[in-house]
């Protein structure tokens, strides 16, 4: 099956997602950007996550077990990436679109709590993206998990991924 946009999906299984959330090359992965960044794991396999994570790996190319391998064979690199990505200002920014008048946290004002359990899951298929795919699958991808500015979010991860490759 394909999206509209050309986006094949891969059916993924909740056993297989919770099986890879609890594996060992993804604890190894999650707990040194964890450690590197002195934030803790948050830990949840409610529905919520659940469904977010299995939407966008079925619509990532992968499949489960295709991610744990690309984590076993990367690890370094992502590791690399993952660290560079969460330390970018421009990156992570949350730019988010309200309407006139809608309330948000004052700058500085937010507090992170940590990093969720399944980010390794994310920063491994945006790190596959741009070292095996092509710009107009990543910027169909993004879109497809409505990434608000999803091509100047493209933009930022291809400098980011950029950074890290010339650190290893």
């Amino acid at each position: 099956m394909q999206t509209p946009d050309g986006i094949k999906i891969i059916p993924t299984v909740y056993q297989e997602v919770l099986a890879l959330l609890k594996s060992d090359v993804l604890a190894a992965v999650e707990h040194l950007i964890a450690a590197e960044r002195r934030l803790k794991m948050i830990y949840d396999d409610g529905t919520a996550s659940m469904t977010y994570l299995r939407a966008q790996i079925s619509v990532s190319g992968l499949t489960t077990a295709g991610i744990e391998g690309y984590l076993s064979h990367n690890k370094d690199a992502v590791i690399r990436f993952g660290l560079r990505f969460l330390g970018d200002q421009d990156a992570t920014s949350d730019e988010q679109e309200y309407a006139e008048g809608e309330e948000q946290d004052p700058p500085g004002e937010s507090e992170i709590l940590g990093l969720s359990n399944g980010m390794g899951i994310k920063i491994a298929i945006y790190h596959n993206f741009l070292a095996n795919r092509t710009p107009a699958e990543f910027i169909a991808f993004l879109k497809n998990r409505r990434i608000p500015k999803a091509a100047k979010f493209a933009r930022d991860l291809v400098r980011v991924y950029g950074e890290s490759q010339m650190l290893g």
